[in-house]
């Protein structure tokens, strides 16, 4: 329980609850993409931490789910996003190649919530 928690814990849940999906994203894409080497290199950390809490990889599902929803106006953006946070090289480097790229890393991250959660589907 959230009450549970330390002061600073708290503090800090609560501001990462209150960033931006673009900065959430962004985050995500530094912490958990920007050094593996492949799509099941990722899988594998998202377990090893869903085995730990959910409550990271639902928060950054939801900023992937809000970004795609809504991107950034500005040309260009996911792209340089998926490429200088994520360090992530794409076949093609285009809007459109990166929302697919984050939407396949919203898909992993639902099937390690699927995994870990099974209720939850």
């Amino acid at each position: 329980m959230m009450s549970d928690l330390p002061e600073p814990l708290r503090r800090r849940m609560a501001e990462l609850d209150g960033m931006a999906p673009l900065e959430t994203v962004r985050a995500f894409l530094r912490g958990e993409v920007a050094d593996a080497e492949s799509l099941d290199e990722i899988r594998a950390g998202l377990r090893g931490l869903a085995q730990v809490t959910t409550r990271g990889i639902r928060h950054d599902l939801t900023a992937l789910e809000a970004l795609l929803a809504e991107p950034p106006p500005e040309p260009g953006a996911l792209a340089r996003l998926v490429a200088a946070d994520g360090n992530w090289v794409l076949d093609e480097f285009s809007e459109e190649r990166a929302a697919r790229f984050l939407g396949e890393l919203a898909a992993l991250l639902r099937s390690v919530l699927d995994e870990v959660e099974p209720s939850r589907s």
